[in-house]
């Protein structure tokens, strides 16, 4: 019969208040209690105790656990007997037992890497290999899913060290392991009329913890893997049993119309379900798979003389799989609603997803590219430089990491790199070329014709529009008779009466294109505009004060 469990605010050991109960068992149940001294909360797991040789075991036990500390045990706090029982403090761990994870992912179809779990298993090798080593060893003996807790920052930790076993004197064993473990995960020895365990048992309870890891599948008891032996069938499915058994995925329409075909309106018994964890198996190297089946199988074998003698040569096998297997992928990247700013890793990304857009645009961009002009020659033939800072780019750039220049301008329909440096060339000739023939008109000399750029050539005959000859800049700029040209006017003002010097600027002039004028004489003009602003300004000032003052002295000479 169950015994009742403690209310709680109970206070035990005159220290340890009882919150709730976090789980029962045979053995009895454990509490979550919190330590009215230090705040701390802690495991109390209670157990019946039976006559006075019992408590002597316990001293001596306690005393053992209370040596034990590595990072992936929980630490020994207390151990005391009140109330008839005899109860042990341990320090509380956070988190999901591993059986909890298992289960959960098998419900929602969802997927624990490999190597985190393998990498788990490892650190929990690396706990019982520590028990092991002790002088005398310590056996668990009760390795099993449920006793596997993962922390919030992914630690795992070997918990219910209540039914650990010293091998000492004898190999006594305490009162409150009198059990005989867990189907599936204790060995055969461990039953009534076994040989006893040792540290090989530990390992066939590893071995069935990893199966149950993989497969989310109970590993079968050793009564139905006798049973099995007797009827000549496997007694314990391999990985590729079960991977080859579980159902294909399969879409919800595909599903109903599938039972709409067989005339089935609700099945008597669920169809099995495809599993994504299980299906990951598949996805291993067929080496790897057989190995991983090896270990299991090899460390579950019903003798413990099939099995690894120790821990430490199942861990091996198991770190050279973990080597070999792929890296877990990263978590999403948490998303804060309230930040404005860019996060550059999505930008990032958004760019690479742009450039695979791109190849969508082959086809367009190849019709249009013999019409495009060469790259410039100062461009280095082992990759792409920036048109605009020559700054070294990626050959699959989109922009520049130096200037940010965009190597992708939509306005210019994803024009190439060669019609990005041909655009910035034009506008860097635009700006230096009609201040360059200014000079050269004032100076009289005749500037360098620059070669307009040509249109794409066309077929069409009525494109064609003839040249009319351009008649000379004194014809086409009226004259304006005055000595004094007008402040602030943007045409240029030629007198009727020549000097020799001002007729040969005057032909110079007239020898530039139309196009080429205009922005000779807005540059040249606009030059000297801000000059000319300054100076009548300052005229204005000085003849206002020059009227103040003759202002001020007729009024001193009249009175």
């Amino acid at each position: 019969m169950q015994e009742e469990t403690l209310p709680s605010g109970t206070v035990l050991h005159g220290r340890y208040r009882i919150e709730r109960v976090l789980g029962s068992g045979g053995f009895g149940h454990v509490y979550l209690a919190v330590d009215l001294v230090t705040s701390q909360q802690y495991a109390l797991k209670e157990y019946l105790v039976t006559g006075s040789s019992g408590q002597e075991q316990l001293k001596h036990e306690a005393t053992v656990l209370s040596q034990l500390h590595h990072p992936n045990l929980p630490a020994f706090q207390d151990a005391f007997i009140e109330r008839g029982r005899y109860y042990v403090v341990i320090n509380y761990i956070e988190g999901s037992d591993l059986t909890d994870l298992i289960r959960i992912a098998r419900q929602r179809n969802e997927i624990i890497p490999i190597v985190k779990i393998t990498d788990w298993l490892r650190a929990i090798c690396d706990a019982v290999m520590f028990l092991h080593s002790q002088l005398p060893p310590v056996i668990h003996r009760d390795i099993k899913p449920d006793n596997i807790r993962i922390m919030t920052d992914g630690t795992a930790v070997l918990v219910d060290l209540g039914n650990a076993k010293s091998s000492a004197d004898g190999a006594r064993t305490l009162f409150f392991i009198r059990h005989q473990g867990t189907p599936g995960y204790a060995p055969p020895e461990q039953y009534p009329g076994g040989s006893g365990t040792d540290s090989r048992s530990d390992v066939y309870a590893l071995g069935g913890t990893l199966y149950f890891a993989l497969t989310t599948h109970e590993p079968p008891s050793v009564s139905v893997r006798n049973e099995s032996m007797q009827k000549g069938r496997p007694d314990l499915p391999s990985l590729q049993e079960i991977l080859a058994n579980n159902p294909p995925e399969e879409s919800p329409e595909a599903n109903a119309a599938r039972q709409f075909r067989l005339g089935v309106t609700k099945p008597s018994k669920p169809a099995p379900r495809h599993s994504r964890h299980v299906a990951q198996l598949g996805t291993l190297p067929l080496n790897l798979l057989n190995q991983l089946n090896y270990i299991i199988q090899k460390a579950m074998a019903m003798r413990p003389k099939d099995r690894y003698q120790t821990v430490a040569d199942f861990a091996n096998d198991l770190k050279k799989i973990i080597a070999a297997l792929p890296a877990p992928p990263p978590p999403p990247r948490p998303i804060d609603p309230h930040s404005t700013q860019p996060d550059l890793p999505m930008l990032y990304e958004a760019l690479q997803a742009a450039k695979e857009n791109k190849t969508a645009n082959t086809a367009d961009s190849s019709s249009t590219s013999s019409m495009e002009p060469a790259a410039p020659a100062t461009q280095p033939a082992g990759g792409d430089t920036c048109p605009r800072c020559n700054a070294p780019l990626a050959s699959s750039a989109s922009y520049c990491p130096q200037c940010g220049t965009s190597l992708n301008n939509p306005s210019k329909n994803n024009t190439s790199y060669a019609q990005i440096r041909k655009d910035i060339s034009a506008e860097e000739t635009m700006l230096v070329r009609p201040q360059a023939q200014a000079q050269q008109v004032i100076a009289g000399q005749r500037p360098k014709a620059t070669p307009a750029a040509k249109p794409p050539a066309t077929t069409s005959p009525s494109s064609t529009v003839p040249e009319t000859p351009v008649p000379p800049i004194s014809s086409q700029v009226k004259s304006n008779p005055g000595p004094t040209p007008r402040a602030g006017s943007t045409a240029t003002q030629i007198s009727p009466v020549s000097s020799p010097a001002q007729q040969s600027a005057s032909q110079a002039q007239a020898q530039v294109p139309p196009e080429d004028l205009d922005h000779t004489q807005s540059s040249f003009l606009g030059s000297f505009q801000p000059g000319m602003k300054w100076l009548i300004s300052a005229l204005a000032v000085l003849i206002v004060l020059l009227v103040i003052l003759m202002l001020f002295i007729f009024s001193l000479m009249h009175h």
